[in-house]
């Protein structure tokens, strides 16, 4: 009788326990001239391409252990600039579990280990917030002219797609008032973000670039007056190290 008494107790203890608080957060890597957006949740760990400077990985590895190691890492690469994808090689030996949701029909270089597609059954978060893909053309002589652009959660991720790319995707904008931060395309060239763009996501809140001044010259003068017209400043990961947007 006394070992069914505790067994009662225990099972309501457990069946009162409460459920982790789910978790939905964004970096915005600080790589230097390149690209890496990670998506964090319970589970997962979605990056939204994966590239830098080498010399950027030491200062961001902690805290991408930290959040990644042990979940899923899910990788979407928007087009084969190894500036897009350089980190590729440490993401798969680093975690417990890598896998493409997308990537170019293009062979990446310096890439030494494969890994499958992900499972396709659809997490409860990918419902609430799906990937939209807003543009892909393989066919596309240029690389940057053939970047995927991704529309999730309230974010507007267009690789490095210029302008003339950018009127053909604009129109595939579901909800224009729900895009609250744009990745500046090309890390802020002034080959994209064009007027169109700003006049189409008018809820924008930030406007972010990852890349290097200094270097680079990246934003560019014409990008950032864009933006300054729109009363929007540029937030630089040069600036202010890596973003998290919760």
């Amino acid at each position: 009788m006394m070992k069914i008494f505790i067994f009662l107790i225990l099972f309501f203890k457990m069946s009162t326990a409460k459920a982790p608080e789910p978790i939905n957060q964004w970096i915005i890597w600080n790589v230097g001239q390149g690209q890496w957006i990670t998506e964090i949740t319970n589970e997962t760990c979605t990056h939204f391409d994966f590239g830098g400077e080498i010399f950027a990985l030491k200062k961001i590895k902690p805290l991408l252990n930290q959040n990644c190691r042990y979940k899923i890492n899910q990788l979407y690469l928007s087009h084969a600039d190894w500036d897009h994808y350089s980190f590729y090689n440490f993401i798969v030996q680093n975690n417990i579990q890598t896998c493409w949701k997308s990537k170019p029909l293009e062979p990446l270089k310096k890439i030494n280990l494969a890994i499958p597609f992900c499972n396709t059954v659809p997490s409860a978060l990918s419902l609430v917030n799906p990937v939209t893909i807003l543009f892909y053309d393989p066919l596309q002589k240029k690389r940057n002219e053939s970047s995927t652009v991704l529309e999730v959660n309230n974010f507007l991720i267009p690789g490095d797609s210029p302008i003339p790319q950018e009127k053909k995707w604009l129109k595939n904008i579901s909800d224009k008032n729900k895009i609250h931060f744009l990745i500046l395309g090309h890390h802020g060239s002034r080959t994209s973000t064009s007027e169109a763009l700003l006049k189409k996501i008018p809820d924008l809140k930030m406007a972010i670039a990852t890349s290097r001044y200094k270097k680079y010259r990246h934003p560019h003068k014409d990008v950032i007056d864009r933006l300054h017209n729109h009363h929007l400043n540029v937030i630089k990961t040069e600036d202010w190290g890596s973003i998290l947007i919760q």
